[in-house]
């Protein structure tokens, strides 16, 4: 889809990558990761090329990656089956007795199907949403607890880590992965994040 098609465009825009992810999430492996799930997806020639900037190329990749993600877990919810949208845990689970599904609010999830924020978004705006976004959405009370445990597990740390434990983390991962470094630019992006996120979360209770 080109950029100049405007709003419009998402409007009637289908993810080619559904079957793709699915196919991938019922290999092998019982845990995956985003930034591995991309390169395997690339490897087969899935991704599509947006002929924009490289920032907006890995945003709107990044986007329906996380957009197929989500819309299958309503879809394998039908089946008895819970897919759990991590970045590094990606996951397919029997739904445990009491699961909310999709009755709990994540505000991941909203932002990730609404089409509106993968083709209208600019590229000063991708960087402020590394900024802003989930600063944001931690803000919300019901949402915080909820959204630490995601970012934690992001970063590889148990419920129970504390905040210089969380930076220091967030400072070697940071250094592994930094693009200047060679490092992966959505596992960095997802790192960050999560840091924010935490950041925000640790500073606001």
């Amino acid at each position: 889809m080109n950029a100049e098609h405007g709003e419009q465009a998402y409007q009637t825009y289908q993810n080619p990558l559904l079957t793709p992810i699915l196919a991938q999430l019922l290999a092998d492996a019982p845990v995956h990761k985003l930034h591995e799930l991309m390169q395997r997806l690339a490897n087969q020639g899935c991704l599509p090329d947006w002929e924009t900037t490289a920032e907006i190329q890995l945003f709107r990749t990044n986007f329906l990656l996380m957009n197929g993600l989500y819309q299958l877990q309503q879809r394998l919810l039908e089946c008895g089956t819970w897919l759990q949208v991590i970045p590094l845990a990606l996951q397919l689970v029997p739904i445990p007795a009491g699961h909310p599904g999709l009755q709990q609010a994540d505000p991941l999830r909203d932002y990730y199907l609404d089409w509106r924020n993968c083709f209208v978004t600019t590229q000063q705006e991708v960087e402020l949403l590394l900024h802003d976004f989930w600063r944001i959405y931690a803000a919300r009370p019901t949402l915080s607890a909820q959204v630490r445990r995601q970012a934690l597990a992001t970063l590889g740390l148990r419920d129970t880590a504390t905040y210089p434990m969380i930076r220091q983390r967030w400072k070697q991962l940071a250094l592994q992965h930094h693009p200047d470094r060679q490092g992966d630019a959505l596992q960095f992006m997802a790192i960050r994040l999560a840091w924010e996120q935490l950041r925000d979360y640790s500073s606001a209770v």
